[in-house]
């Protein structure tokens, strides 16, 4: 099949069905996804510019599918592999993949690793000790009791197998594809190993999860409120012309306010938990009002933990800004 007859507008993309609320309390989340996949499937690549495509991912690129990246040049790569497992099939049946990159390790953007298992699969450096490996993953990204949880949820619900990477990457390396080459950017905050691509002829910067939802997310241990809002500010002064989310798509229009508005969601957090506080709140109970993530509708306990890292961070950001002040364990407006 050729690259013309895959390309599709934007716009014409199908939208899958989203995943709600029902579908997650009536634990019915794997049945969902598999519908999601097998409606991507039939999707479309959109061309971001000369040899570089979106797969789009399940979801409409919501978590937990994000798109992916399809480079066609001299050498065919594939950065991510979200998108959805029969997606990433039938891309590995009509090209010849040389080799597959990962922006970081959140199981969104490895899940289908595996499917390439027999091509290298080059990874940050930052993440290389414990990527390809689910049991490494669940002691980076949750504490020893939500391990197990987190793993039945990553192995039932995401598909994602182990996959061991064959080489790593870093900030002094640039990826030459032929005539497509992409700078890594080192952006840590979200993750301790997340890295956005520039290719610099035409300014598109690909984003990857600093993806200009409404959505900033930093809930891991390693995870840094302040290291978060510098790659965010470095992100913009970048002033690409074209900005590949992995959760947004292709977005031209509005980019630097865009940027303003992702980067403002940290301000809107603080203020937002300010308020909560009134005469003083533990964190557990600033967790039951949920100020970050809303509602708890999936998986309650590891969103309640993420919800705990991220309030914490932003206590952490208020005390040392002289806004909040520590008393036992409750927090108190300044």
């Amino acid at each position: 099949m050729s690259i013309s007859h895959l390309l599709l507008s934007a716009s014409q993309i199908p939208h899958p069905f989203l995943v709600t609320a029902d579908f997650l309390k009536n634990q019915n989340l794997k049945k969902h996804v598999s519908k999601c996949m097998d409606i991507m499937v039939q999707a479309s690549l959109q061309q971001v510019a000369e040899h570089m495509f979106l797969i789009p991912g399940g979801n409409n690129g919501r978590f937990p599918f994000s798109h992916s990246i399809l480079v066609v040049d001299e050498e065919t790569v594939l950065i991510d592999t979200g998108c959805g497992i029969e997606t990433l099939q039938q891309i590995k049946r009509e090209y010849d993949i040389d080799y597959v990159i990962n922006s970081h390790t959140h199981i969104d953007h490895i899940a289908g690793n595996w499917v390439f298992k027999d091509k290298p699969l080059i990874v940050p450096e930052e993440g290389f000790a414990s990527r390809g490996s689910l049991v490494k993953l669940s002691q980076r990204f949750v504490n020893e009791e939500l391990a197990p949880l987190w793993r039945k949820f990553a192995r039932e619900v995401l598909q994602v197998r182990d996959c061991e990477p064959s080489d790593s990457y870093n900030a002094q390396r640039t990826f030459s594809f032929g005539e497509v080459s992409l700078k890594p950017i080192y952006t840590p905050g979200h993750t301790i190993d997340h890295y956005c691509f520039l290719e610099e002829n035409e300014r598109i910067l690909f984003s990857f999860d600093y993806d200009l939802t409404s959505f900033p997310w930093y809930g891991h241990r390693e995870s840094n409120l302040p290291d978060f809002r510098s790659s965010v500010e470095r992100l913009k002064t970048l002033s690409p012309k074209i900005v590949v989310s992995s959760h947004k798509g292709i977005i031209t229009e509005d980019i630097g306010a865009r940027f303003d508005a992702f980067y403002n969601k940290l301000d809107e957090r603080n203020e937002r938990i300010l308020t909560l506080l009134g005469g003083g709140k533990t964190i557990e109970q600033l967790v039951d009002l949920a100020p970050i993530y809303g509602k708890f509708p999936y998986v309650e306990s590891l969103l309640r933990y993420w919800e705990a890292s991220m309030i914490s961070k932003h206590l952490k950001e208020l005390e040392k800004n002289g806004r909040v002040q520590r008393s036992g364990e409750r927090y108190v407006q300044i």
